[in-house]
């Protein structure tokens, strides 16, 4: 079934743009709760993304470039936080020493 309409990729991208936001805010404030709700989202969207991708390729004529591009942008955030999350543990693991 192709993608239904040109809205579907729009809002991923967009979403992408709000999520790589919010993995700066969430980085600023080492708020390790909010790190880990953030990459849940990501991993959602990120599925999402994968399969609007496939169902674009499947034939419906749309650009899938706008969704590769949003896929990045969630890849660069996951790992952001993955760094961010590591250097918080290791902060709060320093701080029982």
């Amino acid at each position: 079934m192709p993608i239904q309409n040109r809205h579907e990729i729009e809002q991923l991208a967009k979403t992408s743009l709000q999520l790589e936001e919010a993995t700066r805010i969430a980085r600023n404030s080492a708020d390790q709760e909010v790190m880990q709700e953030l990459q849940q989202q990501l991993r959602e969207v990120q599925n999402q993304i994968q399969d609007a991708r496939g169902k674009a390729i499947n034939g419906s004529g749309t650009s899938t470039e706008p969704l590769f591009d949003a896929q990045v942008r969630v890849e660069e955030c996951q790992h952001t936080l993955k760094r961010a999350l590591m250097n918080v543990e290791a902060g709060q693991d320093n701080n029982y020493r």
